[in-house]
């Protein structure tokens, strides 16, 4: 019963639930300043090798840059950082 009842769930929800919106690095300048959707947000200590063209998604925050800090999944190298919110 309880796989039929998933299986139902899987179909009936939109794969696009399941993803998270992905953002391109537009600038990146010495590992801690990043403009990602027009906004800047500076990294609270280093996001080391991070660059302009890597794909990101906002784990905590707001791509608008509305928030005081933000955490980000960087797609491309498989790691998280920490970033304050300009």
């Amino acid at each position: 019963m309880l796989r039929k009842l998933a299986l139902l769930l899987v179909i009936v929800i939109p794969i696009s639930a399941y993803s998270a919106t992905k953002y391109e690095i537009e600038a990146a300048v010495n590992d801690e300043k990043f403009f990602i959707n027009d906004e800047l947000f500076e990294a609270k200590t280093y996001c080391l090798g991070w660059e302009e063209g890597d794909m990101v998604i906002f784990l905590e925050g707001r791509a608008n840059g509305i928030c005081t800090t933000a955490t980000l999944y960087n797609v491309d190298k498989e790691e998280k950082c920490e970033v304050w919110c300009e």
